[in-house]
C-alpha cells in the first residue's frame, strides 16, 4: 500500500495538472457527519472554504468535481478566427469546504505556499500553434508553447483576488510572459459563483518577436513591412466566469473573455494586416461533483 500523505499528493498534483486553463466550482451532496480530526481545526480561508491545520491528518472525505464541455478562442495570439477546443476541469476539496476559486486562464496551479490570505506555488500554461498557413501563410510557424513558472495571489478580502505569474516558454515562443489579473468574486459557497476582473499580460522581445514580428525573409515572402517588436505590455482586457449547481451532483459553468492587443504587438502588420487586435474567447461546461471515501 503506498502511505496516504504520498497518496494524497500525488492526487493533488495529478488534479491540478489535469485542469484546462478553465477551472469551475461545485457543490456536493452532505458530508457524512464524521468528528474533527484530533488535534486539528478548521481555519476559514479567503477562497471561501476552509484550511484544517494541525499535526493530525485531515481524514475527511474528499469531493472531486469534473466538468467537461467546449471552448473557443483565437487559438495563438493576434488569430483573427475562432477554434474550438475541449474545456476540461478537475477541482477537489474536503468534506462540505467549498471548492477554491480559479480564475479564466489561470492554468493548472498547485498552492505550496499559503501563509493567511496569500498563496504561491508552480502552474502551467500552454499556448496555441500558429501554422505556416494560418493568417494567409507566408509567416513562420510557431510550435505549440508549454509555459511553465510560478504564481502568487492575495485576497485583500473575501471578495477581491489580486494574482500574479511569470513563465518562461520551453518550446514554442521560448520568451518570458507574465499575467497580472484581479477579480471579483461573489458566491454563495458552491451553489452559484460569479467573478469578474481585469487581465494585463506583458512579454519580452523574444516572445514578441516570435508572435508580431516580421524579418526581411517573411516581409519578401509576404509583402508584410519588416517589424521588430520590443519587450513591454502586450494585452489588456477582461474575464469573467458565471457557475450554477442545478442539484448537488450537477452543475454549469460559463465562462468569457476579451483582451484587446496593444503596444508593438497592436502596431504590428501581423496583426494590423493579417490578423485581429481583438481576441475573444468563450466556453460551456457540464460538472460532475462526487465523493471519494466517506460514504456516498
Amino acid at each position: 500500500m503506498i502511505p496516504s500523505a504520498p497518496r494524497r499528493a500525488a492526487l493533488s498534483v495529478i488534479a491540478g495538472l489535469i485542469a484546462a486553463p478553465v477551472a469551475a466550482q461545485d457543490v456536493a451532496g452532505p458530508a457524512d457527519p464524521q468528528p474533527a480530526p484530533r488535534a486539528t481545526k478548521a481555519v476559514p480561508t479567503a477562497r471561501g472554504g476552509l484550511d484544517v491545520v494541525g499535526r493530525d491528518k485531515d481524514d475527511r472525505p474528499r469531493r472531486f468535481r469534473v466538468a467537461l464541455g467546449v471552448q473557443g478562442g483565437p487559438g495563438f495570439p493576434g488569430n483573427d478566427a475562432f477554434r474550438l477546443g475541449p474545456l476540461i476541469s478537475v477541482a477537489k476539496a474536503r468534506g462540505d469546504d467549498p471548492f477554491p476559486y480559479g480564475g479564466v486562464g489561470d492554468g493548472p496551479s498547485l498552492t505550496l505556499l499559503r501563509s493567511g490570505r496569500f498563496e504561491a506555488g508552480p502552474m502551467l500554461r500552454l499556448e496555441g500553434i500558429r501554422r505556416a498557413d494560418d493568417l494567409g501563410g507566408g509567416l513562420p510557424r510557431v510550435a505549440r508553447s508549454f509555459e511553465p513558472g510560478v504564481f502568487a495571489q492575495f485576497w485583500p478580502s473575501d471578495a477581491i483576488r489580486l494574482r500574479g505569474d511569470v513563465r518562461k516558454g520551453v518550446s514554442g515562443h521560448e520568451g518570458w510572459v507574465s499575467t497580472l489579473a484581479a477579480d471579483y468574486v461573489a458566491r454563495d459557497g458552491d451553489a452559484w459563483l460569479v467573478s469578474i476582473g481585469p487581465r494585463v499580460m506583458l512579454s519580452d522581445a523574444r516572445y514578441q518577436r516570435a508572435w508580431f514580428g516580421v524579418t526581411p525573409d517573411t516581409a519578401a515572402r509576404t509583402g508584410l513591412a519588416v517589424f521588430s517588436p520590443g519587450s513591454g505590455v502586450h494585452s489588456a482586457g477582461l474575464t469573467s466566469r458565471v457557475i450554477y449547481q442545478f442539484t448537488p451532483r450537477w452543475g454549469v459553468l460559463v465562462n468569457g473573455s476579451y483582451a484587446r492587443l496593444v503596444g508593438d504587438a497592436g502596431d504590428s502588420p501581423v496583426t494590423r494586416v493579417r490578423g485581429s487586435r481583438d481576441q475573444l474567447a468563450a466556453g460551456l461546461g457540464l460538472s460532475y461533483t462526487f465523493r471519494v471515501g466517506g460514504g456516498r
